[in-house]
């Protein structure tokens, strides 16, 4: 049976064939942070009702962090195609963590989230919390806060395109825009997993 993600997906490996792409020798691919900042402690709640730390509950692990919702109609179910893309390739590093943040608590309930994230990846981390948590988390990692955008019933919400990215050493180097070409993950998430505290 069709459905938008599976749409999706298949417009996105389309894609992927027909841009192909080659890495650069340097540093990232993605929007290098000039200042780069410690992934801020926020603490939401997971699709199963438990607390989730993102700092601890992530420790040692890069940090995907991308505030989405289910019914978003393009931008987030690309993002997490790509990704689960990414991290299905030959030789991907494994101390990877996905971790999605709805901007739409009112439909996006945990049982909601966890069927959604399912689609792509059971690794994924869903999360959720009241609406004033869920701005604070926005506002901590720097991202723009989500607004609805209509009244009626099948609002959609303006949020922001990036996923904010934080190497297992705690700091934020990078940022993924949409679109963020294949090559660019497949280049930048084994510079990032090799940044651990220590490294020199």
């Amino acid at each position: 049976m069709w459905s938008p993600v599976r749409g999706c997906l298949v417009a996105l490996a389309l894609t992927l064939l027909a841009c192909g792409g080659s890495s650069s020798d340097g540093g990232f691919e993605g929007l290098e942070v000039d200042d780069p900042e410690r992934l801020p402690s926020v603490v939401l709640s997971d699709t199963e009702g438990r607390p989730f730390d993102l700092v601890a509950d992530t420790e040692a692990s890069v940090r995907l962090v991308y505030f989405g919702y289910t019914n978003c109609p393009d931008i987030c179910p690309i993002h997490l195609a790509q990704l689960k893309a990414a991290l299905d390739r030959p030789g991907a590093p494994v101390n990877v963590q996905v971790v999605f943040i709805t901007t739409d608590p009112a439909r996006d309930t945990p049982e909601v989230i966890r069927s959604y994230l399912d689609q792509f990846s059971r690794d994924f981390v869903g999360l959720t919390g009241t609406e004033e948590e869920l701005v604070a988390a926005q506002k901590a990692l720097g991202s723009i806060v989500a607004v609805r955008e209509s009244d009626d019933e099948n609002y959609t919400m303006g949020h922001d395109g990036r996923v904010f990215a934080f190497a297992p050493d705690g700091w934020g180097y990078t940022q993924y825009p949409h679109p963020t070409r294949q090559s660019s993950w497949d280049h930048d998430l084994p510079l990032l997993a090799a940044m651990v505290e220590g490294a020199a």
